[in-house]
């Protein structure tokens, strides 16, 4: 029933209960007489009539015809019923049937969804946009945000008269929530998917809900709370982020490619030759363009000559003790040259460097920090076996670190020991420096003149004290003197 109310008697109305026939309902006497008790009872009450804005707006559609809104094709009916329901989903009330609504909270739902409804579909679409943003228990979808009102328009969808409606709330669902492919929305499908949940995404791409989490977080400039708080995403959105790890790789990968140690992509990323990035893990990953931007370089020397002498990459840093990274830093700044290409290896073991190539000062570690064992073996010019061995024996200290590409702990011989050990022992590389001359040479004399070595746990270390070095004049001499 649309109208509540007379307008001319400022009563409220009755209905009764259906005849049997329709024939029995229009005999109006007849039907008054059957329900007098029930028409007594209403009158005797005698409620004022008050009239409502929903009645305004019905009664001068059946006096003057339909209003030139965009509800000017619903029937009575649908308009009854679009307008209850609306408005009993604004006042957040379950409807359970529109025969068996209170009489009183009818009108009150009535006028409620006749407010947004008369407005056009601007209205109705931030009406929309306000339930969707309230909080509820359960997750947010279209069907549940709009409640009664979906219920009704589910039913109703099929008439011609409301297709102005559906067409708004279509438009809506499909912006704002998540859909699955070849999904139907009120018996529409849906042209294009325009979010999608992370489960889909992950079934599409691959890739787990953290880590696209992760990647949008970095293609979208997104906080970590602001990601973390994701609960779907987008097909442009999924694209730009598998498109971004495309263009990646692992130090592993980068290494195959480069054909080189992934130490040495650690020691080009440290450089500056290779960008890396991470996602919130101990894992680094090295831009693709960056790899192939050096292989072309690489790719782009000239063939390897006739005439000249050339060594490749790797017998070239053995001979001269240059790491590969300073080599190739070098020749990505320009400060050595006169590089070719061979044709028998890959990468950049594919490089062949002249033999003459003047490559400046060696690079020595320092001890101005904690050292690796190898980077200890190189500063105190003895193989990392024995800095090993005298770790174990004590004379070397050690602390775990972690590693930020593992996160696994490893272990560094640490700088306070170091200088203690340098204070109290010269190694045999190091007399042999000062001394210009080979190490086995200076062993074979210092094993003549009975200096001893330093014992760890049955290993001899050629490391010497340097108050028995002293007692020694021939060694001493030699040291000096060179």
């Amino acid at each position: 029933m649309c109208l509540h109310g007379c307008e001319h008697h400022k009563v409220p109305l009755v209905e009764l209960p259906r005849a049997g026939t329709s024939h029995e309902s229009y005999d109006v006497v007849a039907q008054i007489d059957r329900h007098s008790d029930l028409m007594k009872k209403a009158a005797d009450a005698g409620p004022k009539y008050a009239p409502t804005a929903f009645d305004a707006y019905v009664r001068g559609r059946i006096n003057h015809g339909p209003q030139a809104d965009w509800l000017s094709k619903l029937e009575l009916s649908q308009l009854h019923g679009a307008c209850l329901t609306l408005g009993a989903t604004i006042c957040e009330s379950p409807v359970h049937g529109l025969a068996h609504v209170d009489p009183d909270l009818e009108r009150e739902f009535c006028v409620e969804g006749l407010s947004v409804l008369s407005a056009g579909p601007a209205s109705l679409m931030a009406c929309m946009e306000g339930l969707k943003s309230r909080p509820r228990a359960q997750r947010s979808y279209f069907s549940t945000d709009l409640g009664a009102f979906y219920v009704w328009l589910r039913a109703a969808h099929g008439d011609a008269e409301v297709q102005s409606i559906i067409d708004c709330v279509h438009a809506f669902a499909v912006q704002n929530y998540t859909m699955k492919p070849k999904k139907r929305v009120l018996g529409r499908p849906v042209p294009d998917v325009q979010r999608m949940s992370f489960e889909t995404a992950r079934e599409q791409s691959g890739l787990s809900v953290g880590f696209l989490k992760r990647l949008i977080r970095h293609i979208d400039n997104l906080s970590e709370a602001q990601s973390t708080a994701l609960t779907e995403t987008t097909p442009d959105q999924l694209s730009r982020a598998i498109v971004f790890w495309g263009g990646l790789r692992n130090l592993k990968s980068t290494a195959i490619a480069l054909n080189v140690h992934p130490t040495q992509v650690k020691g080009l990323i440290e450089k500056g030759i290779l960008r890396s990035i991470r996602f919130g893990t101990a894992l680094r990953y090295v831009f693709i363009e960056d790899v192939d931007r050096l292989l072309a370089k690489a790719a782009a020397l000239p063939e390897l000559p006739d005439v000249g002498v050339f060594l490749p990459l790797r017998d070239h840093c053995q001979n001269q003790r240059i790491g590969l990274v300073r080599i190739i830093t070098l020749w990505q700044e320009g400060k050595v040259g006169g590089f070719v290409r061979g044709a028998d290896a890959i990468g950049l073991q594919a490089i062949y460097v002249p033999q003459d190539v003047d490559v400046g000062v060696r690079d020595t570690p320092t001890a101005m920090r904690d050292l690796t064992p190898l980077e200890a073996a190189s500063y105190l010019k003895i193989g990392v076996g024995a800095i090993r061995a005298l770790r174990d024996a004590g004379y070397l200290g050690h602390a775990k670190r972690l590693n930020a590409d593992t996160n696994h702990r490893h272990s560094l011989i640490t700088q306070s020991s170091i200088r203690e050990f340098e204070a109290r022992f010269l190694t045999l590389g190091q007399l042999a420096t000062s001394a210009r001359v080979a190490p086995i040479h200076l062993a074979r004399r210092l094993d003549r003149e009975g200096v001893p070595t330093v014992t760890c746990r049955g290993r001899h270390v050629r490391a010497y004290e340097r108050s028995q070095v002293a007692e020694h004049e021939v060694v001493a001499r030699s040291i000096s003197h060179g």
